[in-house]
């Protein structure tokens, strides 16, 4: 994703969640094929450090939308995406938030 859409993002996850990274996280979450995760893929994927990652998926396992998954390597965490209309709307929010930005020339 470019940078202005980033910056997009994080302001419209700050404005909904008062995170800045979760709305990208639950989009990235939400992508997963299978549904499971990891804190390092995901913080590849996003180009953050895990520690940006911790309070947004701290968040979403208190809200039931994540569970942690054991596994044999300790090195890396994993989870399970859980059921829900929240991965739906945070698709909404994301398209939203790149439409209001093209028909207003990149203000949000």
């Amino acid at each position: 994703m470019a940078s202005p859409d980033r910056v997009l993002l994080r302001d419209r996850s700050q404005a909904a969640f008062g995170q800045r990274y979760r709305l990208e996280v639950m989009l990235a979450i939400a992508a997963a094929d299978d549904g499971f995760v990891s804190l390092s893929s995901l913080a590849s994927r996003l180009g953050i450090t895990t520690s940006n990652l911790q309070g947004p998926i701290r968040s979403l396992r208190e809200l039931g939308l994540l569970t942690p998954v054991a596994h044999g390597d300790s090195r890396h965490r994993f989870y399970l995406r859980n059921p829900s209309a929240a991965w739906a709307w945070v698709a909404e929010l994301r398209d939203q938030a790149l439409l209001e930005a093209a028909t207003t020339g990149g203000a949000a």
